[in-house]
């Protein structure tokens, strides 16, 4: 990892209840990159993507450090709302509100007191443009976004996050309800987007993974196992667990 990293935690452990699911995560997140999260159901990957913009907040006890721009923002007195605003998230089902294709869009900037029209409107274009959805809604903006298929309202979830403009975006198995073409858009709208974000998603496709992640880090039972370039984990992984669990010997 040449440049500085665009977040970082540091011994990351997370507990429900008296049950701790993550224990003692250190990992760097590169700038302008796609790091991808994987491991068997349970190892703690969305857990550890869910506190990256503290939305375990009500759910777990998160101990240890998440430093992003040199702030520790996993202390009591940080504005929970400003960090959400700075690291998106979109989840893994298409969740449009009852609402215009428009108003998705700028449902946060609506929330954080922007009036004015030509803003709205210029962050609606750019924000479609952005998620490769512009030219397919262009001409319904006013229409529902429960017209849209699943594929078409996944892309507007990640306009309505790009609206606000976040310098990082996790993406917590965006594709595993949808058909194999969205899936494929929403693969290259991610590897269009690195460009101007730095993204982290959480996925159960090994090949999604490969396909689009440049970093990958492989967790099990919450417990990093190990992190490195996608090339170097799938092509020649230095633990025999990775091994093991991407020749599908467990997990």
């Amino acid at each position: 990892m040449t440049t500085d990293p665009a977040l970082q935690i540091q011994n990351l452990t997370i507990s429900y209840g008296e049950k701790e699911v993550v224990h003692d995560v250190s990992m760097k997140f590169p700038a302008n990159q796609i790091t991808a999260l994987i491991g068997a159901s349970g190892s703690g990957k969305s857990t550890v993507l869910r506190s990256l913009n503290r939305m375990n907040d009500d759910l777990a006890t998160v101990d240890g450090q998440i430093l992003f721009e040199g702030l520790n923002i996993n202390q009591p007195d940080v504005n929970v709302y400003q960090v959400r605003q700075r690291i998106g998230m979109v989840f893994q089902q298409p969740t449009p509100f009852p609402l215009s294709i428009y108003e998705n869009v700028i449902y946060g900037l609506r929330l954080a007191g922007e009036k004015d029209k030509r803003v709205l409107d210029q962050r609606v274009e750019e924000s479609l443009k952005q998620a490769a959805l512009w030219d397919e809604v262009k001409d319904q903006l006013k229409e529902s976004a429960f017209a849209l298929s699943g594929g078409q309202q996944q892309r507007l979830c990640i306009a309505r996050t790009l609206a606000v403009r976040p310098e990082i975006i996790l993406m917590d198995e965006p594709t595993s309800a949808l058909d194999p073409l969205s899936t494929s858009q929403i693969e290259a709208t991610m590897v269009d987007l690195k460009k101007d974000f730095t993204m982290i998603i959480v996925t159960h496709n090994m090949q999604q993974a490969s396909r689009s992640a440049d970093w990958t880090a492989y967790l099990d039972q919450g417990r990093l196992v190990e992190f490195d370039r996608t090339a170097q984990i799938f092509m020649n992984p230095q633990q025999q667990q990775t091994a093991d669990y991407l020749s599908g010997k467990f997990g």
